[in-house]
């Protein structure tokens, strides 16, 4: 795995409820959420400060948050709805998984896995950080709303 920046907000390991901080050891761990959907969270990175990186978030939640609405990103790996097309111009969020993503602390939440994406040529990596242009300015527009 690659090392985390040192200047990310995120925790090193997830060890209280990323929404309410609760250290009660009655809690679900959830570790599918992709790295650029950090955003939606309340001190996340934005997508274009992620760098040429990709990876996922690993977050824990106690029981009374999981059931006031965090469950919604229950092996969520993106905040898009379900049948959302996949084009960087057509993005669909769904509005239950931000709600839910944007009751979490980023630094309650760990970095799960992370790796470089300088395995990827010049083509493929812009066309990662236009994904990511597109999700940062959709996830602008839900929270203007």
């Amino acid at each position: 795995m690659t090392a985390v920046p040192d200047d990310w907000p995120y925790a090193d390991e997830a060890t209280d409820c990323a929404a309410c901080g609760s250290d009660d050891h009655r809690f679900v761990a959830v570790d599918t959420l992709g790295l650029v959907w950090g955003a939606a969270m309340q001190g996340g990175l934005a997508p274009t400060e992620i760098g040429d990186y990709g990876g996922t978030l690993r977050f824990r939640c106690c029981r009374d948050c999981w059931t006031d609405g965090v469950d919604a990103l229950d092996e969520a790996t993106t905040l898009l709805a379900d049948d959302a097309g996949r084009r960087a111009d057509s993005f669909e969020l769904d509005d239950r998984k931000v709600v839910a993503a944007a009751k979490l602390r980023a630094e309650r939440v760990a970095v799960d896995t992370l790796r470089g994406l300088d395995f990827r040529s010049d083509p493929e990596r812009e066309h990662v950080r236009a994904q990511d242009r597109a999700v940062e300015t959709v996830l602008q527009s839900w929270f203007e709303e």
